[in-house]
């Protein structure tokens, strides 16, 4: 990831988690303050590159940013009945959705002739039954 990228997607990760923690009460208001900074984000990274922001493939940098959303609303509402745990759970989802959000939008910046996979809710659905199909299997293997 290039250097400004980098320092671009861990502020906007940190103020992400921040009002993802401080907003965990009130369900979904975390959203309202996240996704305005994820937007944010890839400005910013377009700007330091020179690229103009009618270039960008939106289509695409809204999947990530609507489908974590609401890969992150349906997790506080999972975990974020337990008052500390979800407070953390929650900055956790912000930091992962801003960090894969700046290096999908800085990978694509280095390469737009093969951009970086699009996000698909069947990709998703891939990634999350591969995980549990490992969690099973590890599970299954004797100590």
């Amino acid at each position: 990831m290039e250097e400004q990228s980098r320092r671009l997607t861990n502020r906007a990760s940190a103020v992400a988690a921040v009002a993802a923690f401080v907003t965990q009460p009130v369900p979904a208001l975390d959203e309202l303050i996240v996704v305005p900074i994820n937007y944010w984000l890839v400005k910013k990274i377009a700007k330091s590159r020179g690229i103009d922001l009618k270039t960008l493939p939106w289509k695409s940098i809204r999947k990530i940013v609507w489908y974590g959303a609401a890969a992150r609303l349906v997790a506080n509402f999972s975990i974020g009945i337990v008052p500390v745990a979800g407070a953390f759970a929650n900055s956790i989802t912000a930091i992962a959705l801003t960090e894969f959000l700046g290096q999908w939008v800085d990978a694509y910046f280095e390469n737009p002739d093969s951009p970086p996979p699009d996000v698909t809710l069947e990709g998703l659905k891939k990634v999350f039954t591969h995980a549990l199909d490992k969690k099973k299997a590890r599970e299954a293997q004797p100590a």
